[in-house]
């Protein structure tokens, strides 16, 4: 155990503490390659000193094309070393976003593989204008090594844990991406909470399911392995199958997750009879969207362990976890993490009774600072050092989180709110219906009370053959009037984040435009 004052407060540190403490141990596995502590705080520095010939100037930003690769990583951790304030990207980021992201940001230098800068058709004299004062760095050690200090360079310190480092953009699935703004410190209580709440330490192997460049993939796994000393395996492009081998192949003991891939993993586990569940996977961690009941029995039943949801955001890390101890109880969204304080509030900002449902407030160790350049949505944010989730929620008797739905999506109909949550489990309670999501639609009359009233709108997978009329039907008898759909828009697919987490404000968009493929069914 580290005593306070041995507290990690950088990503570096916990880099030389883990090298420390057993050098000779792997960090980060991918296939055949591996990387141990020893060789990580070598390259983590020698990266460091190649990003800072290519670095841009103080007022820059760094882009990171981050892939679930060790070089990918140890760029990220390197960034993190000098101070360098990064934005991780999808490693398919096209020219176009990065050109508005250098117009937002400033000068930009764009770090990934090779090949994917390759790809982008930056360099040359069509693009040298738009991208004078950035550059482009390969994750790739260059032959010969790391580049020779020059005469001028000044030495190459590690930064400090709390000045702004990371610009992580929001998912964008009920509004406008914006970028918030963490420090390294915030990065490494995220570690610490994962690893004291699922007891993780340097025993553990921790396959990462997820992309790292997002908040859980990147705390829950890379941050988390390096806290603990656990060895971090990175799997590549997600196959099913594959993954499942390389769970057994690999003994590893955690996976991190979302539940759209659990489902994929059941089904080919279920699929392949003979293999038996990898047995030496104790725990397995899932969020970015709801975990349906019957994906997590399929999950254990082919797979091994209950799947245990994780709560939290961009913006406030880790808020609350599923225990296994909470089996066959309606587990919500489980208890709140250590460190976490969290308030349930009325529309006047007081505390509600026991058990009845507010508005959820939250204050994490690895909470954001604030949105970058966005005065506006950060004031909205916080209420006297609350952050505001916009989730709605209520607490049981036994301490456990249970989520009810986003506020700002709820649908003002004629002044009675409707939950789409609640439409949504109607839709998908239906059996020809595979995936759902219900928005409001502005109507033109005001209600005289709450402003402008909505419809109810759904848009709708289906898995067989579907009317509008059959399914207003169906919700009729199960919804109050004002709740059942006044629209269904039936499409192929929804879009969904990198997470899996279906963009509600991207099909609400698309339905008003009349673009979702297979247009609209009023009833």
């Amino acid at each position: 155990m580290r005593s306070a004052s041995e507290a990690p407060g950088t990503l570096a540190d916990l880099v030389r503490a883990a090298a420390t403490a057993r050098p000779d141990a792997t960090a980060l596995r991918s296939g055949e390659e591996a990387l141990t502590f020893g060789a990580l705080r070598e390259a983590v520095p020698a990266t460091a000193r190649r990003l800072r010939h290519h670095a841009p100037p103080a007022d820059g930003t760094a882009a990171l094309l981050f892939e679930n690769t060790p070089e990918c990583a140890v760029a990220f951790l390197a960034a993190a070393y000098t101070g360098t304030r990064l934005v991780p990207l999808e490693p398919d980021t096209g020219e176009d976003r990065l050109l508005a992201l250098r117009r937002e940001l400033g000068p930009l230098t764009v770090i990934g593989h090779e090949a994917k800068l390759r790809a982008l058709r930056l360099p040359g004299a069509a693009s040298a204008d738009r991208w004078q004062g950035g550059g482009l760095l390969p994750v790739e050690e260059p032959p010969g090594g790391a580049p020779a200090p020059r005469s001028n360079d000044a030495p190459l310190t590690a930064a400090g844990p709390d000045a702004p480092f990371l610009y992580q953009y929001t998912s964008g699935s009920t509004g406008e991406p914006k970028a918030a703004v963490h420090s390294q410190r915030d990065l490494v209580h995220g570690g610490e909470i994962y690893a004291h709440t699922y007891g993780i330490t340097e025993a553990d192997r921790i396959l990462a399911a997820v992309p790292l460049l997002h908040s859980f993939g990147m705390v829950a796994g890379l941050v988390t392995a390096l806290y603990t000393g656990a060895e971090l395996v990175l799997p590549g492009r997600f196959v099913p199958a594959k993954l499942l081998r390389t769970l057994r192949e690999q003994a590893c003991t955690v996976l991190v997750t979302t539940p759209l891939a659990c489902d994929l993993l059941a089904r080919s586990a279920a699929a392949d009879r003979g293999q038996p569940p990898p047995g030496s996977l104790r725990l397995c961690l899932s969020s970015g969207a709801a975990l349906p009941a019957p994906v997590g029995d399929r999950f254990r039943e082919h797979c091994g362990p209950v799947v245990q949801q994780v709560y939290g955001s961009t913006e406030a890390g880790i808020i609350a976890a599923q225990r296994v101890e909470d089996e066959g109880a309606d587990r919500g969204v489980g208890s709140p993490v250590r460190g976490v304080r969290i308030r349930l509030v009325d529309e006047g900002g007081q505390d509600v009774p026991p058990g009845a449902t507010g508005s959820l407030w939250v204050r994490t160790p690895a909470m954001f600072t604030h949105y970058l350049d966005r005065p506006g949505p950060t004031g909205q944010a916080f209420r006297d050092g609350w952050y505001v989730t916009g989730d709605m929620a209520r607490m049981d008797g036994e301490g456990r989180l249970h989520l009810v739905g986003r506020k700002d999506s709820f649908i003002n109909v004629g002044g009675k709110k409707v939950n789409p949550t609640e439409v949504e489990e109607v839709l998908l309670a239906h059996p020809a219906v595979a995936e759902a999501v219900v928005w409001g639609e502005r109507g033109e009359q005001e209600d005289g009370a709450d402003g402008v009233s909505e419809r109810v709108r759904a848009t709708v997978v289906a898995r067989a053959p579907l009317s509008a009329a059959d399914l207003a039907a169906h919700c009729r008898g199960r919804l109050l009037p004002h709740q059942v759909p006044g629209g269904v828009e039936f499409v192929a697919s929804l879009p969904k984040s990198a997470l899996g987490k279906i963009r509600r404000a991207a099909v609400a968009d698309a339905a008003a435009r009349k673009e979702v493929a297979g247009g609209a069914a009023d009833d």
